[in-house]
């Protein structure tokens, strides 16, 4: 009797020894787990600090790079009309997309025509477009009736910002989300299905306007094809060739148009120009060495008014930019 409870005892503790080993085991590997996890994500954390001011310096660097634009590649680092910049670096590489604001449609200068022809190019049936035209005309007129039926239609008339519809600008693109009409998807544009699968993005007005241009005329290297078509009065021809011809080198001059290639220009050429508004859209993406990525997105004057603390100025800023 006296040995079969020992017996029982001593597997008693037999159990009890190798449960509290297992606990420990489980315990162990449960934090060996966690340390590496959070190894990871500090590894992680770093990699992204390290992109993301690869691409903070890829701001500035561009930016003072482009006070000092050269229409010959010998005597520059950039050149006039340059549309990208890239460098590699040892912690990764980063690259810098260069939009000149004069490449788009300022609203503050675009005709009813100009505003109905660039939404018919991004989907709208003519009669719609010209609804909508007329009411982003009639946002920045001094007396809009637009703005007043929003405010209305909100219940608080105060919101009727009677000052600024004095001034009747647009004071940034982003203004135009309030006006009737103007959707998300037409403003950020949207994503469409090709016929093998892949998802294309379909470009919005947040590519086409700007309220930095402070001209009508745009810049043939910098615009996107929404706006070449609108500015070459439709003539696919002419805007597929300005397409090809500054994928190969900047262009100089609206002049080469007619040289180079076999197009006529006819009364669309007025509408064109190779002229900066020394304003630009800076879009810095550094990829770390594991292949983290971070943006950054700014808007830059690199003609600042006489006074300023530098050669450049920083407009705009946007940190972790997805588009």
């Amino acid at each position: 009797m006296r040995r079969a409870r020992k017996k029982s005892e001593s597997g008693v503790v037999l159990l009890t020894v190798l449960s509290g080993i297992l606990i420990l085991t489980v315990t162990a590997l449960a934090l060996a787990s966690s340390v590496r996890v959070a190894g990871d994500e500090l590894g992680n954390r770093k990699e992204h600090l390290e992109a993301y001011y690869m691409a903070r310096g890829g701001v500035f660097t561009t930016a003072a790079l482009l006070t000092h634009l050269s229409a010959d590649p010998k005597e520059g680092f950039l050149v006039a009309g340059q549309r990208s910049v890239e460098w590699g670096k040892s912690l990764g590489r980063v690259k810098v997309e260069i939009t000149d604001e004069s490449g788009k449609i300022d609203l503050n200068q675009a005709s009813e025509e100009v505003l109905e022809q660039l939404l018919v190019v991004l989907g709208f049936d003519l009669q719609s477009a010209t609804t909508l035209a007329m009411t982003i005309l009639d946002w920045r007129s001094p007396s809009s009736l637009a703005r007043w039926s929003k405010a209305a239609a909100s219940g608080n008339a105060v919101q009727f910002d009677r000052p600024q519809a004095t001034g009747s600008d647009f004071r940034s693109v982003e203004e135009l989300l309030e006006v009737p009409g103007i959707t998300p998807e037409l403003f950020y544009g949207h994503y469409a299905r090709k016929d093998d699968g892949k998802f294309l993005r379909q470009q919005g007005l947040i590519d086409c306007v700007t309220v930095n241009s402070k001209s009508p005329k745009i810049n043939i290297n910098y615009a996107p094809y929404p706006v070449l078509l609108v500015a070459t009065r439709l003539n696919t021809q002419l805007a597929d060739a300005i397409v090809a011809a500054r994928e190969t080198k900047p262009i100089h001059s609206v002049s080469e148009l007619t040289s180079e290639f076999p197009v006529s220009s006819g009364a669309a050429s007025g509408n064109l120009t190779t002229q900066s508004s020394g304003r630009f859209t800076l879009l810095a993406t550094g990829w770390g060495r594991g292949g983290i990525i971070a943006r950054i997105q700014a808007l830059v004057d690199v003609a600042p008014p006489v006074g300023s603390n530098g050669p450049f100025e920083i407009l705009r800023w946007k940190d972790s930019y997805a588009q």
